[in-house]
């Protein structure tokens, strides 16, 4: 499989985890989702008011991505252990 729907796998997998915590399922109708990627988009508006365009090779763009999932993962830690 490519790098391209890799992450397209990853990205729906972050989306059902959203729904799960906000609706208690994963629902896939479009009306579910819709709210869903509405909140996405509207962080990666911040990011780039934040950040400005970026254009990274896959390896970068990889490793920020690790950096969050490490973000979740303390937050998770932090909510079960103090």
């Amino acid at each position: 499989m490519s790098y391209r729907n890799e992450l397209i796998q990853v990205a729906a997998v972050a989306v059902a985890a959203i729904q799960d915590l906000d609706k208690g399922s994963t629902d896939c109708t479009f009306g579910e989702h819709h709210f869903t990627l509405e909140y996405i988009a509207m962080e990666r508006i911040r990011q780039e008011k934040k950040w400005g365009t970026q254009h990274h090779s896959p390896e970068k763009w990889f490793t920020i991505l690790g950096e969050e999932v490490g973000e979740v993962a303390n937050a998770i830690l932090e909510k079960d252990f103090g």
